[in-house]
């Protein structure tokens, strides 16, 4: 059995195994079942050629040479019909006749070959084996057709490489390139058609025929597809090391036996194996070097911004200004690598959700985007932690993230498990492909950023507590004076007190020793009984506003404030904010509905949850009667405030609802209900914009609970208060 045979038969299987590994990857893959078919005609050939090599009659040789004939024809059209599954987005529909019109053709090539004498009658003899002669008229027509076949796909993808015009993403781009090289390649397979014109030239063509699936079976199967131009200095650094020097020592046993054989016997083989073990010492360190040369001159702008962000990660560190660090490493990524555009998302763990802090845009378009923690990609960032081409990412969870631009890498931020946030990375302006040493420098640049990120968040954290340790310090300063305050507006109060009583006594007695006088005159009966009710109403609320001194006595006094939670009575707290509500909006009834589901009793500092309802209540009376100026005046008639609250007690905390049918929160306010002196109160009406604030202090800080709200814009808005039991 020949070399030919040996190399044939070996190479055949490989391909048909790789064609079924790359079939298996992804079987509902209709480029993936192409390449396939392709690799199962040149296993076809392949195979039975070997089978031809060891034919010893001439009625066998011509039997599997029209096999191995039959299935040739079939490589054109596997070809092209990959390329157009590759291209299919580019290409339009009048590619589908056109590969209808190919496999008809090979088809019909095939069955001439099989079952037509004067296709293949006759063959050459050469040393490794046996070719057909070529039929006068088919054959012409075929090295046509087989021509165009491997032509057109390759300026096809010429073109689209290298417009600059055209929409490929860079992993397109890449594939691409990939597919151009496998394609080149694949057309050195004609030297092999020589040998059939009586051509004595050894049929290395193969080689090529092999390598070139290879090739595209790694372009559809991998994303992170290494840089092209990497590709090539490997090859050619292989091709010239190893074949270079290797094949020194088999041309000198060729050349040298005659003069070796002589002098040394049969032990002259002793020399080229020598030279051999010599030469291929000195290989590898031959690749390397060559390799580094190519690269060197190849990849001179890639590895420059590389070791410029490497110097930029490092000098991070100095910066602790949270919001500074985000636009800076957004600038630097932008400016340094040349891309559309970059963004920066961390995680916002009061909203829990990542949230874009930073981006620096090509268009300058301005957008706001969020991810929840439960969303699918967050999860997916979280579990497996490493980058993620886009092309990478699975598509449900492409098809929910909605980038404004074409994204083209993500690159998570990490310390230790905690994900602090990530970075996306849109395309290259060069539209080439991120390589495998980008993605380790962006790797490096993001966990040095995350160190960086961790830092300023401890600054901030310090800084809000110097703030808050400063604030509690005020707070007691003022509940040191509050006592002396408060006691000068007792004095106040018990004056107006004694003077409503004395007023009320006064009125009395006159009416009582001049009622024939007081009944014949209404007026004065009017005025009388209008001065009493003022009486009442004076009394009443200097009594009221006793409990709301004593409230911010309590407030106040930040460090007792432990001392005075208790079990109060819900009931009591609305009833007093509702008798101040009624009085503050002039109301007989306020429109509110009370679902206390058996629950009246709850635990917390009772003034305080007193001022928190008010404050709540009184938000959601003004926002339904704001509504009302935004109504025509038949949808005015048909208008009620109502105001629903709602409390039920679970297993560990209360949870109070508070809804109303006003005009609700508009989504750029939403962000900011909590935050001091910000009001959405229209200018007729007085708003401090300090209640809210006030409120999540109470609820928060104070309390240890939750507070949060639903709002649609002109259809009403939910507050919903989280109390923790004792």
């Amino acid at each position: 059995m020949s070399f030919t045979f040996f190399s044939h038969i070996i190479s055949s299987f490989l391909i048909l195994l790789f064609g079924f590994l790359v079939l298996l990857k992804n079987k509902q893959s209709k480029t993936n079942l192409s390449l396939f078919v392709l690799c199962l005609s040149i296993f076809l050939w392949l195979f039975t050629y070997s089978l031809v090599t060891i034919s010893k009659t001439e009625r066998e040789i011509i039997f599997w040479l029209k096999i191995c004939y039959a299935s040739i024809v079939f490589i054109p059209s596997g070809f092209y019909c990959f390329n157009y599954l590759m291209m299919k987005e580019i290409t339009g529909k009048r590619q589908k006749f056109i590969l209808s019109f190919n496999w008809s053709v090979s088809f019909l090539f095939a069955g001439l070959i099989l079952f037509s004498d004067k296709f293949l009658h006759d063959f050459y003899k050469y040393p490794w084996g046996y070719y057909a002669k070529p039929a006068l008229f088919w054959h012409p027509l075929f090295l046509i057709f087989s021509t165009l076949l491997f032509a057109s796909p390759i300026v096809m993808l010429s073109l689209q490489i290298w417009n600059g015009k055209n929409n490929l993403s860079s992993i397109q781009r890449a594939k691409f390139k990939y597919v151009f090289l496998g394609s080149l390649l694949g057309s050195f397979g004609s030297v092999d058609f020589l040998p059939n014109y009586g051509i004595n030239i050894y049929p290395f063509g193969f080689i090529f025929m092999i390598i070139f699936p290879l090739i595209y079976g790694y372009a559809i199967v991998k994303y992170r597809l290494m840089d092209i131009r990497i590709f090539i200095s490997h090859t050619t650094a292989f091709l010239v090391s190893y074949t270079f020097l290797l094949g020194v020592p088999f041309f000198f046993a060729y050349r040298m036996y005659p003069v070796l054989y002589p002098i040394w016997g049969r032990h002259w083989w002793l020399a080229p194996v020598g030279l051999m073990t010599f030469f291929a010492t000195i290989a590898p360190l031959a690749y390397d070097q060559i390799r580094r040369g190519v690269e060197e001159r190849f990849l001179a702008e890639q590895k420059r911004y590389q070791k410029l962000l490497l110097q930029a990660a490092s000098g991070m560190a100095r910066e602790h200004n949270l919001s500074r660090l985000s636009k800076l490493i957004v600038c630097i990524l932008k400016r340094i690598v040349k891309i559309d555009f970059a963004a920066i998302f961390l995680d916002d763990k009061e909203h829990k959700t990542y949230r874009l802090k930073a981006v620096r845009d090509s268009g300058a378009s301005g957008y706001t985007l969020e991810f929840s923690y439960d969303s699918a990609f967050i999860k997916l960032l979280k579990n497996n932690k490493e980058p993620y081409l886009y092309e990478e990412l699975p598509l449900s969870v492409r098809s929910a993230l909605a980038f404004p631009k074409r994204v083209s890498l993500i690159i998570p931020s990490l310390i230790e498990e905690n994900l602090l946030g990530f970075v996306v990375l849109g395309e290259k302006n060069n539209r080439e492909s991120y390589s495998g040493d980008d993605i380790n420098v962006f790797k490096i640049l993001t966990n040095q950023a995350a160190m960086t990120i961790e830092n300023c968040l401890f600054f901030e954290e310090f800084k809000n507590a110097q703030e808050k340790i400063f604030n509690a310090e005020k707070l007691a300063s003022i509940g040191g004076m509050a006592d002396g305050v408060a006691h000068q507006i007792k004095n106040r109060l018990n004056h107006f007190s004694i003077a409503s009583g004395e007023l009320k006594c006064e009125i009395e007695d006159f009416r009582a020793k001049h009622k024939e006088f007081v009944e014949q005159n209404p007026d004065l009966e009017k005025t009388f009984k209008y001065s009493l009710e003022i009486a009442d109403s004076l009394i009443k609320n200097v009594k009221m506003t006793d409990g709301i001194v004593r409230g911010i006595l309590t407030y106040a006094r930040v460090e007792e404030k432990e001392t005075f939670f208790s079990h109060f009575s819900f009931r009591e707290v609305l009833d007093a904010s509702l008798e101040l509500l009624k009085i503050k909006h002039e109301l007989q009834e306020f429109p509110l509905e009370i679902n206390l589901d058996n629950c009246d009793m709850i635990y917390g500092v009772k003034a305080q949850i007193m001022e928190s309802m008010y404050n709540i209540l009184d938000n959601a009376y003004e926002a339904s009667i704001e509504k009302k100026h935004y109504l025509t005046e038949a949808d005015k008639e048909k208008f009620t405030p109502l105001i629903k609250l709602k409390l039920t007690k679970g297993s560990a905390n209360y949870r109070i609802e508070i809804s109303d049918n006003g005009v609700g929160i508009k989504d750029e306010a939403k962000q900011k209900i909590f935050a001091p002196f910000f009001t959405t109160k229209s200018s007729y009406k007085s708003g401090t914009g300090i209640g809210m604030y006030v409120v999540k202090r109470i609820v928060v800080e104070n309390h240890k609970g939750r507070i949060w709200f639903e709002s649609a814009y002109m259809q009403g808005t939910k507050f919903i208060i989280e109390l923790p039991k004792k």
